[in-house]
């Protein structure tokens, strides 16, 4: 294949859009649209690796979670029967962890709502309004040290005030600008599911460097004392038990918890725990899974779209064949083969849909680059994501090429000339 006869391709791909630019446009709609969405799901995949590196890296690495089930957070798993069948992490649990050596500093947590969507959410008002899915957790009054909580203002309740099960809350800052707007919400009320508490403090605005980028965990929980919580919602026995390790100490900790744990709840040498163990960056490789999720349904609907792009492309060089019917009888007789004639015809074919890849590739470095912008997700296509759209674009032309190519090869050169 030399220089001129790729020259010439290009020339008759082009010459064919330019002519018909609105048919051009339609087939390779789908090719475009294709390319474009495994460029931006590439793009989002790797966006999310780095941001769970970086946000593993920057909140509380250290921490550990101590949980009934195997998962904390959000889940595209069903917790087993064996998980549903398990003892509850008690208060007699979390204190024995709390005088252990070993850990930093321990808090328990119980939490009333979802880290996702859910229907059974608690409801917070106050000033007639509102505040949108609510996280509501019960601690202990040094979590701020465990988990690296930040206060904008007012201050976290004190040991009094949760031994005493009185009605305060830290807030969100998310929660405080729906019910309260810019107006101070210190020493104001709020109604959490029909009781009274008063506010005394407000965490700090999210940094933008979440998973997704923003905290929005951060934005929409409250803070409750750990008695408080027990006292309110007596049915939610479901128990977190929090722990924050010293430096370099996370395995050795994790280590002397799970020994204790396993002794209380009397768990053979030879059994698996009944607890779950839970990392922070265990916990962000749940968004890892979300994304995997999405991206399973996703890629069907680039490859229906290729496969759509690909009925079209098939389309026009059936129509290009026809309205080329003497020039490929003229080329016969002068000496080209049906090699030849097929040949230039898949390669015109791959061509168009080579563009089609181009274009959609760019189309998805674009919406990568205003999805980093907008929402500040270090949102990057990747190598690989642009070589298997390029190469599938390639191969839809291929595929959808072969039949107009082999038709076009088969015409009887006389007849063909003969086609006014």
């Amino acid at each position: 294949m030399n220089r001129q006869f790729v020259k010439d391709i290009w020339q008759v791909v082009f010459d064919s859009i330019l002519a018909h630019k609105l048919r051009s446009g339609l087939t390779l709609t789908g090719v475009i649209v294709g390319t474009a969405v495994v460029a931006l799901v590439g793009a989002v995949l790797t966006g999310l690796s780095q941001r769970v590196a970086e946000v593993t890296e920057k909140n509380s690495p250290n921490v550990v979670y101590f949980t009934k089930q195997e998962r904390i957070g959000p889940s595209l798993q069903r917790p087993t029967a064996e998980e549903r069948q398990r003892k509850e992490l008690t208060y007699a649990d979390i204190k024995a962890v709390a005088e252990l050596e070993s850990p930093l500093e321990v808090s328990p947590q119980k939490i009333r709502g979802s880290y996702g969507p859910s229907a059974n959410v608690p409801k917070l008002t106050a000033n007639s309004k509102t505040a949108i899915n609510p996280l509501i957790l019960g601690v202990w009054e040094n979590y701020p040290q465990v988990a690296n909580v930040p206060i904008a203002e007012g201050r976290f309740f004190v040991e009094q005030e949760r031994k005493n099960r009185l009605q305060v809350a830290v807030i969100g800052s998310g929660i405080k600008k729906q019910v309260f707007e810019d107006k101070n919400a210190i020493g104001e009320t709020i109604k959490i599911d029909g009781r009274l508490f008063r506010v005394i403090g407000v965490l700090s605005e999210s940094s933008g460097e979440g998973v997704i980028g923003s905290d929005e965990i951060d934005e929409r929980v409250v803070y409750i004392p750990f008695e408080t919580s027990q006292k309110l919602y007596p049915d939610i026995e479901e128990n977190t038990i929090v722990v924050r390790a010293p430096n370099g100490r996370v395995d050795e900790v994790t280590e002397d918890v799970i020994n204790l744990l396993r002794q209380r709840r009397g768990v053979s040498p030879s059994e698996p725990n009944n607890f779950g163990v839970n990392r922070a960056e265990q916990i962000f490789d749940l968004v890892n899974n979300v994304i995997s999720g999405l991206g399973v349904i996703v890629v069907p609907i680039a490859l229906a779209s290729l496969f759509v792009g690909g009925v079209g492309v098939m389309n026009i060089m059936l129509v290009s064949v026809k309205e080329r019917t003497a020039e490929i009888g003229i080329r016969r007789a002068l000496g080209a083969t049906k090699r030849d004639v097929l040949v230039q015809f898949l390669s015109e074919a791959m061509t168009l849909t080579g563009l089609g890849g181009v274009i959609g590739i760019t189309v998805g470095l674009l919406l990568a680059f205003a999805f980093r912008v907008i929402v500040s997700f270090p949102a990057v296509v990747p190598i690989w994501a642009i070589i298997a759209g390029l190469l599938a674009s390639v191969l839809v032309g291929l595929i959808a090429g072969i039949y107009p190519a082999v038709r076009a090869a088969r015409l009887d050169p006389v007849e063909a000339m003969r086609t006014p």
